[in-house]
């Protein structure tokens, strides 16, 4: 049987210092089937001499600045696979991620998305902790858990192509907390699958865009999610 192919979504802005590393990542993978979309979002840290090397095997796109939710949509309006993963450009895949994650996502077809936990590393790549992320299997706890807080790592998230083709891409007037956002649209039409071994290596540098959260965001994402999940949001 064919394996499905998984499409990679790598947004980034001047972190040519930590790309190659998110490349060689995922290209090393045990998974074959694989395409890698890069998105440049108008970097000035010469990411594109970085990357070069790796033309033949990824589709490697420059566009003018828009910010993140902007370039991770742009990546997913080229994305062709049937699972689709987003990875910072500053993270990392660990060994069997992609593989595992899809037989979780192929062995239940009800699953929109899953996620995963994941270890700490800091900008020299070493690994500091490890994050045993919380999953609720009760769909209606997972949202009054994730009320309190997103604990769900982008870059650890598999998603089915054809139900973020329901629930819609990420909102791009956010400009932090997308993800969030989506989240909860896809748990509002499907369920969310969970694997608790540390598959991604999340870089904390410093200069991470959730050292400074933008609450107005999040307040934005949790007044939606209110009005989306009426019988269990008050």
């Amino acid at each position: 049987m064919p394996t499905p192919k998984v499409s990679v979504v790598i947004p980034t802005y001047n972190h040519a210092r930590y790309l190659l590393y998110a490349l060689d990542s995922v290209l090393n993978q045990s998974y074959a089937n694989l395409e890698v979309i890069v998105i440049d979002d108008g970097s000035t840290d010469g990411t594109s001499e970085v990357v070069k090397p790796y033309f033949s095997r990824i589709n490697y796109i420059y566009k003018a600045n828009g910010g993140t939710p902007n370039a991770l949509n742009y990546g997913l309006s080229l994305a062709t696979g049937k699972y689709i993963c987003w990875l910072s450009a500053d993270d990392a895949l660990i060994e069997d991620k992609i593989s595992k994650q899809v037989g979780l996502m192929e062995s239940d077809p009800s699953l929109g998305f899953s996620y995963t936990s994941f270890i700490v590393i800091d900008a020299n790549g070493t690994k500091q902790y490890d994050v045993n992320s919380p999953y609720y299997p009760n769909k209606q706890e997972m949202v009054t858990k994730l009320m309190e807080g997103c604990f769900i790592n982008g870059s650890s998230v598999m998603m089915r192509s054809s139900s973020l083709k329901t629930v819609g891409n990420f909102d791009e007037g956010l400009p932090q907390a997308h993800d969030y956002d989506l989240w909860f649209r896809f748990l509002r039409h499907y369920n969310c699958g969970f694997l608790a071994e540390p598959l991604l290596a999340y870089r904390w540098h410093g200069k991470n865009m959730s050292r400074n959260p933008i609450n107005e965001c999040i307040s934005i994402v949790q007044e939606r999610a209110k009005r989306s999940f009426p019988e269990w949001l008050s």
